[in-house]
């Protein structure tokens, strides 16, 4: 059974802004479309550091390596035996990899090996990234340096991030992506609304993000999405507050044969804590690399 939270339970959503910051940006933004939206950029590329005594617990918990990526040190963290397949853990803007400790445990018990890391400008790691290319380089730098993985498990920005990376060619069996955008044209324009950006405001915000990265377009792009390779499931909350729980129909269309799963009652953040989240998506990997390590599909397992 799912759970559901009292009616006046808070959510755990990310405040961008107070609401008062909000009344001002509205009215900046009908003013000066092209300065808010400037200072919108700013907000994006420089999301809240949250990190508290996280590092620590992971690093007293396995093994902490860091990594280099622009020339800004990145936090990683290892725990498990070598050899084993490894399963990468991926947080979201303005999140940490901590976020997802109690994954480990349940990945470990099932024989896999884990890597945590703070994305570039949260966490314990220097830099900056607040926009799906630089989640990307992140994911990628990781990946290049972590033998034998064999699946990504990864949350809101980082889930997009992952999906597009193995659509960019990055080798994975399965892919596990929670609370995920499924299209960055759809979150900028709740994000805009949300900091109250009118709509000349938000399209000059979204001029400058493709001038600065490349086009919305052909981040949106979900095909040559690599069906055949990789297992996929979505995992999303009726009640998600910061990415609309319509993503997870537009990612499973675009995925045949991917799996999905819908919670009630967890919003954006606190799904990462569900049981029932944690096991179904354990289960989910290691059925889904059994099934690799046979060399045959699900539907051709089921056939005979």
């Amino acid at each position: 059974m799912m759970k559901t939270l009292p009616k006046n339970s808070t959510t755990d959503r990310i405040e961008l802004l107070t609401p008062a910051q909000r009344r001002w940006v509205s009215l900046s933004a009908r003013l000066f479309p092209g300065w808010t939206a400037g200072k919108a950029e700013a907000l994006l590329l420089r999301p809240p550091r949250k990190r508290g005594r996280a590092g620590e617990v992971l690093s007293a918990w396995g093994q902490r390596e860091t990594l280099s990526v622009g020339g800004h040190a990145m936090a990683v963290w290892h725990f498990g035996e070598a050899g084993r397949r490894r399963v990468v853990l991926v947080h979201g803007w303005g999140g940490y990899g901590a976020q997802l400790a109690a994954w480990v445990p349940a990945l470990l018990a099932r024989g896999f090996a884990v890597s945590v890391f703070d994305q570039p400008g949260h966490g314990d790691s220097d830099g900056q990234a607040g926009i799906l290319p630089d989640f990307i380089a992140g994911l990628r730098a990781v990946m290049a340096v972590v033998p034998d993985v064999a699946a990504v498990v990864a949350h809101s920005m980082g889930a997009a991030s992952a999906l597009h990376a193995v659509r960019e060619g990055l080798p994975v069996d399965a892919l596990v992506l929670i609370g995920s955008p499924g299209s960055f044209d759809i979150h900028l324009k709740s994000l805009s609304r949300r900091v109250g950006l009118g709509r000349r405001a938000h399209h000059s915000l979204r001029g400058r993000l493709e001038r600065r990265y490349v086009p919305i377009a052909e981040m949106d792009a979900l095909r040559d999405l690599p069906v055949a390779r990789t297992r996929a499931l979505f995992v999303h909350d009726e009640d998600d507050s910061e990415v609309d729980f319509s993503h997870l129909a537009r990612l499973h269309a675009a995925w045949p044969g991917s799996e999905t799963m819908a919670t009630h009652g967890y919003g954006h953040h606190r799904i990462l804590r569900a049981p029932e989240v944690i096991a179904r998506s354990v289960d989910f990997l290691a059925e889904a690399l059994k099934q690799k390590n046979r060399g045959q599909p699900k539907e051709d397992e089921e056939a005979a």
